[in-house]
Formats: C-alpha cells, sequence, structure tokens
C-alpha cells in the first residue's frame, strides 16, 4: 500500500488544464543564485491561456503561458557554488563591459528557451514512437537526438580568427532525406526543414532556408511567454505546433521522395 500523497495512488486529471507548469522560474533569479540548467521535467503538463502578459503581448489566441513553480531553497553545503557563480557572472560582465543585469538576462533566456526546445523535443519524440509503428524500416522512418548547447563561430575576420559566436539549443528529428531541425537562441526559437544530407553543417545550412515556423519568446516577472512570428501557424498549443511540425517533415519526406522517383524514371 501506498501513501495517499504518493503519485502511484493519484488519479490522472483529464480536465484541461489551462496553464503549462514547468518546475523553476528563469524570470526570478536571485543574485547569488543564476539559473542552472538542471531541470525535473515531472511536472511537464499542456494547455493554452489566455491574455496575462503586458499589453504589447495580449493576443490571447497566439500567446502562451509557461508558469514556473518555485525553485527549492539551496543547501547551506552548496553555498560555495553559488558565491563561485555569483562571481564568475559579475567577471564576465566586467570582460564585456556591461551591467550585471545584462548577463542575468542572458543567462534567463538560454535556461527559458532550453527548457522550451526540450518540450517540443518531448512531444515530437512521442509523435516518433507512434508513427514509426508503420514507418519502420521504410525512408519514412523517423529519428531524432537533442544536442543541448552547440557554439559555433558565426563570423570570422580577414585573418580567419573567430570574431563573433553563437550559442544554440538544438533538437533535430530526420527521416531518411528529410530533417527537422529546432533551434533556440536568443529570444526565439526557429524551426526549418533542410534535406537530411546537410543538416551537419549546422547553422551555415539553416541560414539557407527559411524558418517554416518561429517561435518570440519573452520573459517577465510572470513567467515565460511565447507566440507564433506573425502567427503562422496558426496554433495555440505546443502541442498543435507540434503536429504540424512533425506533419510538415514527413510531407517533405514524400516530396523529396517523389521527386528521386520522377529523376530515376526519366534517366
Amino acid at each position: 500500500m501506498f501513501g495517499k500523497n504518493d503519485p502511484r495512488n493519484q488519479k490522472p486529471d483529464n480536465r484541461k488544464d489551462s496553464r503549462k507548469f514547468l518546475d523553476s522560474n528563469p524570470s526570478q533569479p536571485t543574485p547569488p543564485n543564476a539559473p542552472g540548467r538542471a531541470v525535473d521535467r515531472s511536472m511537464f503538463a499542456n494547455g493554452a491561456i489566455g491574455g496575462a502578459a503586458s499589453q504589447d503581448w495580449s493576443m490571447a489566441n497566439s500567446e502562451q503561458i509557461l508558469v514556473y513553480h518555485e525553485s527549492e531553497p539551496v543547501a547551506h553545503g552548496t553555498d560555495w557554488m553559488s558565491q563561485l557563480k555569483q562571481e564568475s557572472l559579475q567577471f564576465l560582465a566586467d570582460q564585456r563591459g556591461v551591467h550585471l543585469q545584462e548577463v542575468y538576462r542572458e543567462s534567463i533566456y538560454k535556461s527559458g528557451i532550453a527548457i522550451l526546445v526540450d518540450k517540443i523535443y518531448g512531444l515530437l519524440q512521442r509523435y516518433m514512437f507512434e508513427f514509426n509503428q508503420v514507418a519502420n524500416g521504410t525512408e519514412l522512418h523517423v529519428s531524432g537526438s537533442i544536442s543541448g548547447d552547440v557554439t559555433e563561430v558565426t563570423r570570422y575576420n580577414r585573418f580567419r580568427e573567430a570574431e563573433e559566436t553563437k550559442t544554440y539549443f538544438r533538437a533535430r528529428f530526420s527521416t531518411k532525406l528529410c530533417s527537422l531541425v529546432v533551434r533556440g537562441c536568443d529570444d526565439k526559437v526557429e524551426c526549418f526543414l533542410v534535406p537530411t544530407s546537410k543538416v551537419m553543417a549546422l547553422s551555415r545550412t539553416e541560414n539557407d532556408y527559411k524558418a517554416i515556423a518561429v517561435l518570440q519568446v519573452k520573459i517577465t516577472e510572470n513567467g515565460m511567454m511565447w507566440r507564433m512570428q506573425d502567427s503562422n501557424p496558426p496554433v495555440e498549443t505546443l502541442d498543435q505546433l507540434c503536429m504540424w511540425l512533425f506533419s510538415a517533415m514527413v510531407q517533405e519526406t514524400k516530396n523529396y521522395a517523389s521527386q528521386a522517383g520522377g529523376e530515376e524514371a526519366a534517366v
């Protein structure tokens, strides 16, 4: 027998929740504790909400809000890490000649973007497992991976020295012919369809293609919000977005296969 509070005794709640709950709040870091990357994803849930943001983000049908549980207090034994992180953030701010608050903001957004990409990956992975029941062993078979933070040189000087870098958080799903790339950076998450044969070039290839969907992200004291840039596609939840993305990848694979078949027949 389990106690009444044991999660194994809890009945699932099938009611459609009006919020998405994650387990950390990147919008409210305390100075000694810059946001970390460790995430307990056991509390994820789905749903959409109405407007709860500032007026310039008040389009209720295209906004989502992700509300975070407060982080648990840090144990005394890890105070040295808190101090080390605080000193390091101050060092980075001094090195770049910016205010400490700007470094905090970048760290908050990186944490939020990583959580959002990870959530999208989890939903797409679920569709992948189900779809592969019929696609296994064919050119439509889907495989998925998530790479975490990848820092790339995006601009060189005339001596071929790194002049600018970007850190992306990526997830990728691929068939034999087409790949869906979900790439998060700064305050947005972009989704691309690119040929599978070219995905290893990372941003050099992705930047040659137009994003099929862009999520604009904003973090305030109320939590993290996202909306579809230009309302395209017209979806209201991450579930709807991921279904649309997965379908687009499968359809593009079929298009590539049809083109390849036509070329072979012509030869």
